[in-house]
């Protein structure tokens, strides 16, 4: 699925930005989707962006590149026409399934073959197939949300008090954290204090949203709100001084 994501995404700045060079494409995904349309600086290089499409568009082998956080498959998907990789997920999905061919004839005669009747195509009205085909499509739908569970696979991970853990996919409330790839043995929520190093050479150490209440709270990695679900926002000197810590303290900015 995020090979399919990240070859769409290529070919679509191909074909609608006239683009061809791979660091063009990677210099339009950082400047224009990031900085200029989403305001966001400084979240992923375009050294980063240009391996992903070395890997695989290129299908270039031992490339030094990870799986992309959450919000950059949400800006490639969005890029692609889709509300967030949520919804270009669920339309693979949905297109994965196609319906099973009827013909017209809907009493063919079976023919034999070594002594034995062999039907080439159902003989069963279209009246009592169409029944039998919506319960196969079920059935796929089943499997495919439910394959982690009937094979014991389970990557999930559910909120307690102020740190995710791993639990079964089936426990109330857990999340696939194959979606989110969140580092749960860094992840924390804390209080900030003014003792607290929030940067180190100018690289936040703390994220930040709101949760249900729409009061704000930080956490010590990269993730989703734990209420919202949404992404994180990295720390900034102006979030920082909105809750009361100097911008001009050491602790706000590491020189």
């Amino acid at each position: 699925m995020i090979e399919k994501l990240i070859v769409d995404f290529f070919k679509k700045i191909e074909t609608d930005e006239g683009i061809d060079s791979r660091n063009g494409k990677a210099v339009f995904f950082v400047q224009e989707l990031l900085e200029r349309r989403h305001d966001i600086f400084n979240h992923v290089s375009v050294q980063t962006i240009s391996r992903l499409h070395k890997k695989y568009v290129e299908k270039e082998e031992n490339i030094p590149v990870g799986v992309p956080d959450l919000f950059v498959k949400d800006v490639m998907a969005e890029y692609l026409g889709f509300e967030d990789f949520e919804n270009y997920k669920e339309s693979i999905t949905i297109d994965s399934v196609k319906p099973f061919s009827i013909s017209e004839e809907n009493n063919l005669t079976g023919k034999k073959i070594k002594g034995k009747n062999k039907l080439e195509i159902s003989t069963i009205p279209l009246k009592k197939k169409a029944p039998i085909l919506i319960g196969v499509i079920l059935l796929v739908f089943v499997f495919i949300f439910y394959k982690d569970i009937l094979f014991e696979k389970s990557n999930c991970i559910v909120w307690e008090k102020d740190h995710y853990k791993e639990v079964p996919c089936y426990y109330l409330n857990s999340i696939d954290n194959t979606t989110y790839h969140i580092d749960i043995d860094r992840f924390k929520k804390v209080t900030l204090t003014k003792d607290m190093e929030f940067f180190t050479n100018g690289k936040e150490n703390f994220w930040y949203g709101s949760n249900t209440k729409g009061e704000r709270e930080f956490f010590t990695a990269r993730g989703v709100h734990p209420e919202t679900l949404k992404e994180l926002d990295p720390i900034t000197p102006y979030i920082l001084e909105k809750e009361g810590f100097s911008i001009e303290s050491k602790n706000a900015v590491n020189n």
